[in-house]
């Protein structure tokens, strides 16, 4: 966009709505990467696309996410300096969908080993992506402009070897929003893990949890909507449970995490 002839509000946004138009929801302006959400799933996040964007230069290759986490990892390389990526934007801008993609990336170009076809040996790189899940589950909710808007903000560090291996991760959480577990405003749901809950992918779970009444007699959870158009809450709760079983919880700690 810094190569606009006329660079004001009304370019900009034709120059924006124009990419997008045209499915190139990725647009450069300067240092920044301006994303817009297309709301619908685009196939170039593929591992292969990741491996076409492994040591180039920004310049070399279209605007994309992958461009600029390559950037920071490759400065951190060169530079023996930690680097930083802000994912902002207003709610349902993507920030959530873009941090996963970021992380994704991180996994495939410092993964520490190849992975044979077939093989399901459990690498570090799976175990940070796994991390997805179990935090969208516990953290995230339906809002009336985003079906699975993050209600808490996070910093994620992710640790790499001198050779650029990824070594180890960890993730602060802050500002949870606390008052949704009591209240919910009308057209939105609770967090994700209670309609999971109720979704019987585990038979035995709501006994085991001494829930034996229907869902919407449960006021703190069934004050708006229970379910979310296009989104199956038996497989969300099936992704969570192996994600719990990725980062190795066992039965006991996973039977904890239900109880809260």
């Amino acid at each position: 966009m810094s190569n606009l002839t006329f660079l004001n509000d009304a370019s900009v946004l034709h120059n924006l709505r124009s990419r997008y138009s045209a499915m190139l929801i990725y647009t450069y302006s300067g240092l920044f990467c301006v994303v817009i959400n297309p709301y619908k799933r685009l196939p170039i996040y593929t591992d292969s696309v990741a491996t076409m964007f492994m040591g180039k230069r920004r310049t070399e290759m279209p605007p994309h996410l992958f461009a600029v986490s390559d950037e920071a990892y490759r400065n951190m390389l060169q530079n023996h300096e930690n680097q930083s990526m802000l994912i902002t934007g207003e709610s349902g801008a993507g920030k959530t969908e873009n941090t996963k993609k970021v992380i994704a990336y991180f996994a495939v170009v410092g993964a520490s080993q190849t992975k044979q076809e077939g093989e399901k040996k459990v690498t570090l790189e799976d175990q940070i992506v796994q991390t997805n899940p179990v935090l969208e589950a516990f953290g995230n909710a339906r809002t009336v402009r985003n079906n699975n808007s993050s209600r808490f903000g996070k910093f994620i560090r992710i640790h790499f070897s001198k050779q650029g291996k990824v070594a180890s991760c960890d993730i602060e959480h802050y500002l949870l929003e606390k008052s949704r577990v009591i209240r919910q405003a009308p057209g939105e749901r609770c967090y994700h893990i209670f309609y999971q809950i109720y979704s019987d992918f585990i038979p035995t779970l709501k006994k085991d949890l001494l829930l034996d009444r229907p869902l919407r007699d449960y006021w703190f959870v069934a004050q708006a909507e229970l379910t979310i158009d296009g989104v199956n809450d038996k497989e969300e709760h099936q992704l969570t449970d192996e994600a719990f079983d990725i980062l190795n919880f066992s039965k006991e700690e996973k039977a904890n995490c239900y109880k809260l």
